[in-house]
């Protein structure tokens, strides 16, 4: 899609009147400050500030904004929890900033369909309380609690029970640039309620998802949500390479035995243990040493697994565990040895599986967060482990972190892997995210490994074909004057 142009500071000054006459100025606000906050995020993505920032509160005030941003041609960037590491919400330079955190509302539990229906501003440890109050939960996110489940499954999220959905989002309600509101799901006949994301239509909440608030913006969403069973564990099964846990961990999803379960690479596991003592943090003297050879009785990966139902099925799901374990040349951790050597691992597992309250990372302490993530098939995520884990070690900055888990009952493995450069060492941190663009290249085209999400720039629409054509027919369409958050780059915008 061809730029188009900015528009002039007459026109940015118009849109920002028209708006604080229209939402009041508690809605919109363009002092310094406020705009200086929301030019950057903890990605190494320069700073771009917004010439104002809105918070609307409700569909109708989202509609007012992107009206009157489409009029004048002001583009608009979209976030709603503000927990963002890869520069996806950070705005065009005199761009708007739309911040949805004042839509909060849990909208409605439907224990019988089994679905949450939410705004866009309501987070994690929201949701997971009020579910809790309910019997019920929502799926197992590696997301901390201020993040938002609306924000991060429609970016394709690493949050579980993706071995049996790989996709949370049911039904969506979504704005487009002229105003129109429409919705995607079984909500677009009346009275039906949001229960059903497939219709007699196309699926219209799949266009949205991984399109990064270039496309519409998402004002109410119905998510999956689960009931809490009568009984749960956490089982832990440890291995001295990755090819076998990858294959302990498809041989028991295969067979039906964990609602979840994550490979873990032993320097991330020691990094559980960061802390902040007096002022400054505490690094385990595990975590600096080399990725690739872990100490005595480290064991190199721990493979968690989350089982769940009735408790006459918790004792035969453990004892096949500990039988598939020692079939791949591994073996099940007891809790006495389980918390010797990972000993803050057990307690954040313990909160995320069995007590279903998201994780709030200590490791961010570490340095600039650089991150690379792909799916691979099972037998091509094991050479790319290797590839990773070698290149990356190469460059001598660990920790070098990484975790696996299936995707559709282990059709696909998700794999990320990343590490924390000093913040302050812009060289070190431009050789990582070099380092990354070519070892992506390389699992590309060897292992036929495809990136999680788009990334300022990278991969490009030109990159696959057709799909890339067709794509941005339907953004000339949706959003003709290329509005909606053009500062991320999908439709060719320089970022």
């Amino acid at each position: 899609m061809e730029a188009s142009k900015i528009a002039d500071q007459k026109e940015i000054d118009l849109a920002c009147r028209e708006l604080k006459d229209l939402l009041g100025t508690k809605k919109v606000k363009d002092d310094e400050l406020v705009r200086i906050t929301y030019a950057s995020d903890v990605s190494p993505v320069p700073p771009r500030k917004p010439a104002f920032v809105v918070l609307p509160e409700s569909t109708e005030d989202v509609v007012a904004v992107l009206k009157i941003a489409n009029e004048h041609k002001v583009p608009v960037a979209t976030m709603s929890g503000g927990v963002n590491v890869t520069g996806g919400s950070i705005p065009s330079q005199d761009g708007i900033a739309m911040d949805l955190r004042r839509m909060n509302k849990i909208i409605e539990i439907n224990t019988d369909s089994g679905y949450a229906l939410i705004e866009p501003g309501v987070n994690q440890d929201q949701l997971s309380a009020a579910l809790q109050e309910k019997g019920f939960r929502m799926h197992i996110t590696t997301a901390p609690g201020g993040a938002t489940p609306l924000g991060a499954n429609l970016s394709r999220p690493s949050g579980s029970l993706a071995m049996r959905h790989l996709d949370n989002i049911v039904d969506l309600e979504v704005v487009l640039p002229d105003g129109t509101v429409f919705n995607t799901g079984s909500s677009i006949f009346p009275n039906a309620g949001w229960h059903l994301r497939y219709g007699p239509f196309p699926d219209l909440a799949g266009l949205l998802t991984c399109s990064y608030g270039t496309l519409g913006v998402v004002t109410k969403a119905s998510h999956r949500i689960y009931p809490i069973n009568e009984s749960n564990r956490l089982n832990l099964a440890a291995f001295d390479d990755f090819e076998s846990a990858v294959d302990f961990m498809k041989d028991i999803v295969n067979n039906n035995i964990p609602e979840h379960c994550i490979i873990w690479n032993w320097s991330l596991y020691k990094t559980f243990e960061v802390t902040l003592k007096g002022g400054e943090y505490w690094i385990p003297p595990e975590a600096k040493l080399d990725p690739r050879k872990p100490p005595s009785g480290i064991p190199y990966n721990v493979v968690s697994s989350f089982l769940s139902g009735y408790e006459e099925t918790m004792v035969s799901h453990e004892n096949v565990c500990e039988k598939v374990a020692k079939k791949y040349g591994g073996r099940v951790l007891s809790e006495d040895e389980a918390l010797k050597i990972l000993p803050a691992g057990i307690g954040g597992w313990t909160e995320l599986y069995r007590n279903y309250r998201p994780l709030e990372p200590t490791f961010f302490g570490l340095g600039q967060y650089l991150a690379w993530i792909t799916y691979s098939e099972p037998k091509d995520v094991k050479e790319v482990e290797k590839m990773m884990v070698s290149e990356l070690g190469d460059l001598n900055i660990p920790p070098i972190c990484y975790y696996a888990q299936p995707f559709d009952y282990g059709r696909s493995i998700f794999f990320r892997v990343f590490c924390f450069p000093d913040v302050n060492d812009k060289a070190m941190i431009q050789k990582v995210l070099d380092t990354y663009q070519r070892l992506f290249e390389k699992a590309r085209d060897n292992y036929g490994a495809v990136p999680m999400r788009y990334r300022m720039g990278r991969p490009t629409l030109d990159e696959v074909g057709a799909y890339g054509q067709v794509l941005k027919r339907i953004k000339k369409v949706l959003d003709p004057n290329n509005i909606l958050n053009r500062g991320i780059g999908l439709f060719g915008e320089a970022a």
